[in-house]
């Protein structure tokens, strides 16, 4: 007998718009979509704090926008990604939660697990 469950990972990349190479600024694993998106928010922050002064304000808007999460969690919940990207002159930061299905398996039954 298999059983699906849902893992949640939530990733971070900057890039240049003149640029060809992607710099991944970190990510998590979550069983939750919500923790995903807590850690999303909580990098978002560490992001805003080094923006330049233009840039920021967004950020924390968009960081204590209670409609627009919920708007991700129900995406997530469809089994959709949520991306939000924060624009800073030339560079990009591209936020991003994805559902990532796993099959785990019984283990009585000899078969191996699927990696989560």
């Amino acid at each position: 007998m298999s059983a699906r469950s849902t893992a949640f990972d939530a990733d971070c990349v900057a890039y240049a718009v003149t640029g060809r190479s992607l710099h991944g600024l970190g990510g998590h694993r979550s069983n939750s979509a919500w923790f995903a998106m807590v850690w999303l928010m909580q990098r978002a922050g560490d992001i805003a704090d080094q923006l330049d002064p233009p840039a920021a304000p967004a950020v924390r808007a968009w960081m204590s926008d209670g409609w627009e999460h919920a708007r991700a969690l129900l995406r997530l919940a469809g089994h959709q990604p949520y991306t939000y990207a924060i624009c800073d002159g030339d560079i990009r930061y591209v936020l991003t939660v994805a559902p990532v299905a796993a099959v785990h398996r019984d283990a009585a039954q000899g078969e191996r697990c699927a990696a989560a």
